[in-house]
């Protein structure tokens, strides 16, 4: 199993280690060595019927229990988006920073659309980004901004453009 997705899918669950223990079947202070003694990304061991009660309980597939996050795996791209996306070191990881885009964070929508944009941003999240921009807007940058205001009225009125 791989601890860093492992950690990021609870946390996007709002679960502690004692959560985890729970659903996995094993002991906090076990979960605790998992997240403690492992370095970041490492697999630890764990019976096959204690691995299929997370997955279950985390709601994802065994697969997805095994297999790395693809963007954190990969270093340079990872610091790459860290440059892009955390400069000012709002969210402490790329992980948490996709967390709160998932719950539809204003903060983190708004830096995910400043990036790269109301298409790009849907395209990853989902139509709400376009329904929800009025909420987030102010959170991008004014220059910003402006460009992507004209954008999203001719996307919301294509009969007054």
């Amino acid at each position: 199993m791989n601890t860093v997705t492992v950690r990021a899918l609870a946390d996007s669950r709002g679960l502690n280690q004692s959560d985890i223990a729970r659903l996995a079947g094993v002991s906090r202070q076990r979960v605790s060595q998992w997240f403690h003694s492992t370095g970041s990304g490492a697999a630890v061991s764990l019976r096959s019927g204690n691995l299929k009660a997370l997955a279950d309980g985390l709601e994802v597939s065994v697969d997805e229990l095994l297999s790395p996050l693809p963007l954190l795996e990969d270093r340079a791209k990872a610091q790459h988006e860290t440059a892009k996306l955390l400069w000012d070191r709002l969210y402490p990881d790329l992980a948490q920073f996709a967390i709160d885009v998932g719950r539809g964070r204003s903060h983190a929508v708004a830096r995910l659309v400043q990036v790269y944009g109301l298409y790009a941003a849907a395209r990853m999240v989902g139509k709400s980004v376009w329904k929800n921009f009025p909420k987030y807007r102010k959170h991008i940058h004014p220059v910003r901004r402006k460009e992507l205001e004209l954008l999203w009225q001719l996307k919301m009125n294509p009969t007054n453009a």
